[in-house]
């Protein structure tokens, strides 16, 4: 793992988003506090207290009531020796409080200030509500998709991974002597940004149009994909089926029907032992609760619990565990009477 990033990061944000942002920094060494509101903190920690945990290892905890004077002195006081501040409420909500970017770069000038939010901060749908598969859905991210997915690309990819991504670049750009600045991110332009082969021929073979490039239904209800998009995949796939007079028909709409069909006449058990000596570009879809008992998964320390591609190995929950509500406010100075 590289040197610890020698950050304080203030995190304002709820759910996913934003802590998955966090999550990553403290990975890399940053420290974070997490700014939780009475009396309850963070939703997350009630509706998913396992999902709470993964996001939020190795953070702290402290609650302020941003909403009362003492909440709103203490934020600006610690906002003077953090580096950047997260924050996911709806646009405009922080400039009525009197804690927007502007308001805080006064006294606070180092700040890089993140607003992560669904639409941006500006534009007709800024206010507009919305979670993760709407995001998706407005960025044509959902296409040929029956139910939502089982990732949150939009909250985690489009909003967290994104929004580290422009924190360190702005810490980067910022320098030793340098000044703060506010990112304005929203997870639905991220989703769009990723949309990159949006239409054409390329768009067409990766909706499952052709049969080359699918899922299909085995017999007892499992799933197979096949992602064959090159000849030699195809023809090796067509063989692994016994349909080699399909070799000519990768791009023939009609055929996914047929090999559907083929695929369905067996078990996905079948299927997975066939194809794992076939180097055809075909895996079983497994189910999202089993996923880290795959081999690959087992093998790069990926699972079971939960761990970050850049920890080398290390597991998110060697940060530590999730903090408890509140548990921290005493190490940065809050009045828990007051706060």
């Amino acid at each position: 793992m590289t040197e610890a990033l020698r950050l304080r990061v203030l995190d304002l944000s709820r759910y996913a988003p934003g802590p998955f942002c966090t999550l990553i920094l403290a990975a890399l060494g940053a420290e974070v506090i997490k700014i939780e509101a009475p009396p309850s903190g963070d939703p997350l920690r009630e509706l998913d207290p396992e999902a709470f945990e993964r996001l939020n290892a190795g953070k702290k905890s402290i609650v302020l009531d941003l909403k009362h004077d003492y909440g709103k002195v203490t934020l600006r006081r610690l906002a003077k020796d953090a580096d950047v501040l997260v924050e996911g409420f709806r646009p405009g909500v922080m400039s009525r409080l009197g804690l927007d970017y502007e308001s805080l770069m006064k006294e606070a000038p180092r700040l890089v200030y993140l607003s992560l939010t669904g639409y941006g901060q500006e534009g007709p749908y800024r206010d507009r509500a919305g979670h993760d598969v709407n995001y998706m859905a407005a960025a044509g991210a959902l296409r040929g998709v029956g139910n939502p997915l089982a990732i949150q690309v939009a909250d985690v990819a489009g909003g967290g991974l994104f929004g580290a991504v422009a924190a360190l670049s702005a810490i980067l750009a910022r320098g030793p002597a340098g000044s703060g600045r506010h990112l304005d991110l929203s997870m639905h332009h991220g989703v769009l940004s990723m949309m990159l082969l949006p239409s054409g021929k390329a768009s067409a073979h990766l909706s499952g149009s052709f049969p080359n490039y699918a899922i299909y239904r085995t017999r007892d209800g499992g799933a197979l994909s096949v992602g064959a998009l090159e000849p030699k995949f195809w023809e090796a796939f067509c063989s692994g089926i016994d349909k080699p007079g399909l070799v000519n028909r990768m791009l023939d709409s009609e055929a996914v029907a047929e090999v559907a069909r083929v695929i369905a006449e067996r078990d996905l058990a079948f299927w997975e032992e066939k194809f794992s000596r076939i180097d055809a570009c075909v895996e079983p879809l497994h189910r999202t609760e089993t996923a880290h008992l795959h081999p690959q998964a087992v093998h790069r320390s990926a699972g079971p619990g939960f761990s970050l591609p850049f920890l080398d190995g290390a597991k998110a929950a060697d940060l530590g565990r999730a903090p408890r509500l509140g548990e921290h406010g005493i190490e940065f100075g809050v009045n828990l009477a007051e706060a």
